[in-house]
């Protein structure tokens, strides 16, 4: 779900935008543009998502969101004027919201109380892989077929994948299944035959926590590390304006994607292991030390390792601020927080192509839209550690939570704790 319906739509794209503006006879940021209204399509999407997918059937949801995109890709395919794109880009956005990446954040926040960070960081890896490998064979596609085929290999692709995944695998909670998330155990002498048991939902309302500051830097922590980690799509352009050649710049989207790929999982196993805060300190660390290396380097070896090292800071674009959510404010309302937090990840998504490109226009020069990267992950670092920071009491207390259980018998709860299999009156 990850790979197809984000990395595809969003990673992989970019190969139409040439060959349909030389078809409209419109420039590529005419048609780029429909990535933009593309975003405010996720926004809107992430908010019903938020709300419609924790009470909702997620196979249904997930399977007319599947449908919804595959229309959309074929719909495109017979595109004759630039505002056909502008309008499909709305439902496709929204459609896009209800697969990847708030559906997935909310699944592992269900089934996993331990190794989160983990089960995140190979969920998201996946969206760098369709990217680095469907992009060569889309081009492939359009040159010998053109791109209205391949907009309709996109359709079939996104039915063949992950139409089948969304109906016959997902199960929106553990407990659907008569299970529990992965890191609880129950102790043979806790649970008494025929009892129903499932898992403490311990946290913050959404409520609560907009009165609490820390919300409001946990979500600009989603903007900040969003678009800090936008310049990618930019490589080619920057390449050309260093006086390097266009496929220079086409390696460098490619290292950057790679690296999502392998680093990603590192980064799972650091939150798990040291923490939400220290992992995004030092994740983010390397990706300002990225951008900084690429804005005053001008030939190809050292851009390639400061592309590298700033593919290491994209990494958190969707593992932290999940993560930094669900750590503070628990899993109570965590739906509702989460995709509030990826509006923020959606909106500044939507912004840093033209940011970037706006900045570039105005100084001539792709540097110093680096340097702003450079600038945006800091930002990002000082408000993840203002965040966790401020946060820490309710972190404590969620971490006090997590391992508990809920069994009823005949009329009777008792909250019950597994690792020493005690009893707590409730």
């Amino acid at each position: 779900m990850m790979s197809v319906g984000f990395g595809m739509c969003l990673n992989s794209v970019g190969v139409f935008l040439p060959f349909v503006a030389d078809a409209l006879g419109v420039t590529k940021a005419a048609v780029s543009f429909y990535m933009t209204i593309q975003g405010l399509g996720l926004i809107i999407g992430m908010y019903i998502a938020g709300r419609m997918i924790p009470k909702g059937n997620i196979k249904l949801l997930l399977s007319i969101a599947t449908i919804v995109m595959a229309v959309c890709f074929v719909f495109m395919s017979f595109g004759t004027d630039l505002m056909h794109w502008y309008i499909i880009a709305v439902p496709l956005g929204i459609s896009i919201s209800f697969i990847a990446p708030l559906p997935i954040s909310i699944l592992i926040s269900n089934w996993f109380e331990k190794k989160r960070g983990f089960a995140s960081g190979i969920s998201f890896a996946f969206s760098g892989i369709t990217g680095a490998i469907l992009s060569p064979i889309a081009t492939n596609i359009i040159q010998a077929y053109g791109w209205q085929t391949a907009y309709r290999v996109y359709a079939v692709i996104a039915l063949v994948l992950m139409l089948p995944t969304a109906i016959f695998m997902l199960v929106n909670k553990p407990e659907d299944m008569g299970l529990l998330p992965y890191g609880v155990e129950l102790g043979e002498t806790v649970v008494k035959e025929g009892s129903k048991v499932s898992n403490v939902t311990y946290g913050t309302s959404l409520k609560d926590a907009l009165k609490m500051p820390i919300f409001f830097t946990t979500i600009f922590v989603a903007f900040f590390l969003s678009i800090g980690g936008g310049f990618n799509q930019q490589f080619p352009s920057h390449a050309v304006t260093m006086g390097l050649s266009p496929n220079t710049g086409s390696l460098l989207v490619s290292i950057c994607m790679v690296i999502q790929l392998i680093a990603n999982v590192p980064l799972g196993i650091l939150c798990d292991k040291i923490g939400v805060r220290m992992a995004a300190t030092i994740y983010s660390s390397i990706g300002a030390l990225g951008a900084l290396i690429l804005s005053v380097s001008g030939s190809s070896p050292m851009m390639y390792v400061g592309c590298a090292l700033y593919g290491m800071g994209i990494c958190q674009t969707m593992v932290v601020s999940p993560q930094v959510a669900r750590e503070i404010f628990g899993k109570k309302d965590y739906a509702r927080i989460n995709s509030i937090v990826m509006i923020m990840f959606a909106f500044a998504g939507a912004l840093c192509h033209t940011v970037y490109a706006g900045v570039a226009a105005i100084f001539g020069s792709y540097s110093v839209s680096l340097l702003l990267a450079f600038g945006f992950y800091i930002i990002s670092i000082i408000l993840v550690n203002v965040s966790c920071i401020g946060g820490r009491k309710l972190m404590e207390e969620n971490k006090k939570m997590e391992g508990l259980v809920i069994t009823e018998t005949e009329g009777e709860n008792e909250e019950q704790q597994l690792a020493g299999g005690a009893q707590i009156a409730v």
